[in-house]
């Protein structure tokens, strides 16, 4: 693949960002994705400022401030909706233009015009009713794109995030009855195609620049990935999850707290290994090769961790004490590993997302991936980068790991986790790794490095 992620969204007329080179001694530039949640503090403005594009914001509220500020210093923003379906609000609050029509004609336009309502009833929402489109309709569609290219317009958007992206929610079993309804009002047709007419209709009623990003796209790939520009996966790296441990936090007390996953794709994530891991890096990567195109250009790893909780201090009666601290064993391995396919990559630590923030990996220029695939030795693979190389690694105790590649050239290079210079000689690279706990397997966790050589 190309440089396509900084070159496709400076061709689309997004500036760069005005970010301080921190390390002057090696090539830097904006951050590809980050995501970040209205409305934006100080801090986290100045960050997600740093990035190209920026996944933040609601389609029908696009004159927010912060989004107008986002874009002032520089940053593309993507606003997101929910594609297969609209809020209807029964708290009293005005539905926005395209639903209060949607609504007025609920029992032609929708799937479940009279309920059921699964996802509000779901979450406990007790304001919203919420209506699947009959996207076979031409007029639905055609009056959707009207919309969304509106509101795109009107926040001087860089394009729009589409969470349930491919459709497939309709074969569970709560959503039978929106099934039903489609398969009686279109004998022989299919929804998820008709997913992919939206995606068709859109793609053509949007200016080139704009942007379309789906959320998990690959489900209905046939349908979906030829008419976006980019497809987020969640947690094909590391997930989040609340297993049941408590800790006794500094200023918190006990406390019930999360724990990151290290193999979420794993059948088993209790016994996963890297293995299973680099089975869906090929899986997508099957999919990026057979569907790109014009738009589609691969895929967005979305991560989620907890924070790491560092023990710091110890109670009269031996209880441990704990602080969080940023995740930096997860962010660095979840970043590396979309990369090892010439894709990106993001990781939020929803428990607060302080701690997913500072971390100067996201802004090396690594330059294009080269090769037409990773290297994989068993307990690592590696990428080799214009300006830099890429590594994952099966947990390890301690040591150093020796990388031997021919496409690893002699020179000083960064090492951006252990934030020291090391000295490459042509075909080697030696790596120093600590041991990471993983608490979920038991044993140490995964890892990943960014490697970047000197300016």
């Amino acid at each position: 693949m190309k440089r396509w992620f900084f070159a496709l969204f400076l061709a689309g007329g997004l500036a760069a960002c005005g970010a301080a080179d921190t390390a002057p001694a090696y090539p830097t530039r904006p951050g590809v994705f980050a995501t970040a949640s209205l409305p934006l503090e100080d801090e986290q403005l100045a960050w997600a400022a740093r990035f190209a594009l920026v996944e933040t914001g609601d389609l029908y509220e696009p004159h927010d401030p912060d989004l107008a500020e986002l874009r002032r210093r520089g940053a593309g923003v993507l606003l997101y909706e929910w594609m297969p379906a609209g809020y209807h609000y029964t708290d009293g609050s005005p539905d926005f233009d395209f639903m209060r029509w949607v609504y007025a004609d609920r029992e032609r336009l929708t799937l479940n015009p009279s309920g059921p309502f699964p996802h509000c009833t779901r979450a406990g929402y007790n304001w919203c009713e919420d209506y699947y489109y009959d996207l076979a309709l031409p007029e639905l569609r055609a009056e959707r794109t009207r919309d969304v290219a509106a509101s795109l317009d009107a926040a001087g958007a860089a394009g729009v995030f589409f969470d349930w992206g491919p459709g497939v929610f309709i074969e569970e079993d709560a959503y039978a009855p929106m099934r039903e309804t489609f398969a009686r009002r279109h004998p022989g047709g299919d929804y998820l195609a008709a997913v992919g007419d939206f995606y068709a209709e859109l793609r053509t009623g949007l200016s080139e620049a704009r942007l379309i990003v789906s959320n998990q796209g690959f489900r209905n790939a046939e349908h979906v990935l030829p008419y976006v520009d980019l497809d987020m996966t969640e947690s094909y790296g590391t997930g989040e999850e609340y297993l049941g441990r408590r800790i006794y936090l500094e200023g918190r007390g006990w406390t019930e707290v999360p724990s990151t996953i290290y193999y979420p794709v794993s059948e088993d994530f209790h016994n996963g290994t890297l293995r299973d891991t680099l089975f869906w890096l090929d899986e997508l990567g099957e999919l990026a090769a057979r569907w790109a195109g014009p738009r589609f250009r691969g895929f967005v790893y979305m991560n989620y961790a907890a924070p790491d909780f560092e023990r710091v201090d110890t109670l009269a009666d031996g209880t441990p004490v704990y602080a969080p601290r940023p995740p930096r064993n997860a962010v660095f391995y979840g970043y590396a590993l979309p990369l090892l396919k010439g894709w990106t990559g993001y990781t939020e630590t929803p428990w607060d997302h302080a701690y997913e923030r500072g971390f100067e990996l996201y802004f090396a220029d690594l330059g294009a991936p080269l090769g037409d695939n990773y290297e994989d030795y068993g307990d690592h693979a590696l990428r080799c980068y214009e300006n830099g190389v890429v590594v994952v690694g099966e947990g390890a105790l301690s040591g150093t790991v020796a990388l031997t590649s021919p496409c690893i050239r002699s020179g000083r290079i960064y090492d951006l986790y252990a934030k020291t210079w090391l000295e490459a000689a042509a075909g080697r690279l030696e790596v120093a790794v600590e041991p990471v706990w993983d608490e979920v397997t038991g044993g140490p966790a995964p890892w990943g490095r960014v490697l970047v050589y000197a300016r």
